[in-house]
């Protein structure tokens, strides 16, 4: 047994948390399970301030108590957080995380995120993985990558098994 369990959450330091919610929960559509504000010194010294607000935001899908995206929204900081140089669209970088979903929905995702202007860092793409092993079987795929609104790559793939598997 490893010295952890499954991921619990991945935080994204959001700028706006309603930009993020109309994708995470009304784009993909991940159920909010939690939605909070929290100010006052503890929360500031927790977080390196002065004085700040926290909006925490908790999404799962399907009620799932693992896998959760938190969007975490900071106002009224002291002093204010830096910003980090924003990604290039084209290409990955050392050190950047990806937010990676399952989806048997990806012709309708795809239509909804370039309705809504989503950039894709990688077009949807078709590839088969003729072997494979555990959580990662032999099949068809098929994957896109987009940027979140605050330049976070999301991946969504979609499996099918091969015929006769």
């Amino acid at each position: 047994m490893s010295g952890v369990g499954p991921l619990k959450r991945l935080t994204l330091w959001v700028r706006n948390a309603e930009a993020s919610l109309a994708l995470y929960r009304d784009l993909l559509e991940l159920e909010v399970i939690e939605d909070k504000l929290l100010e006052g010194i503890a929360v500031a010294a927790l977080l390196g301030l002065e004085a700040g607000r926290l909006r925490i935001v908790h999404l799962a899908s399907g009620g799932r108590q693992d896998g959760w995206i938190g969007l975490y929204e900071l106002s009224a900081a002291r002093p204010a957080p830096p910003e980090l140089a924003p990604p290039d669209p084209r290409r990955f970088a050392y050190g950047q995380a990806v937010a990676v979903f399952e989806t048997n929905a990806m012709d309708a995702l795809l239509e909804r995120l370039q309705r809504g202007g989503y950039h894709f860092m990688q077009a949807p793409i078709d590839y088969v993985k003729p072997s494979g092993a555990g959580p990662t079987p032999a099949g068809r795929y098929r994957e896109a990558i987009f940027l979140d609104p605050d330049g976070v790559p999301v991946s969504l793939i979609q499996y099918e098994p091969l015929a006769g598997a």
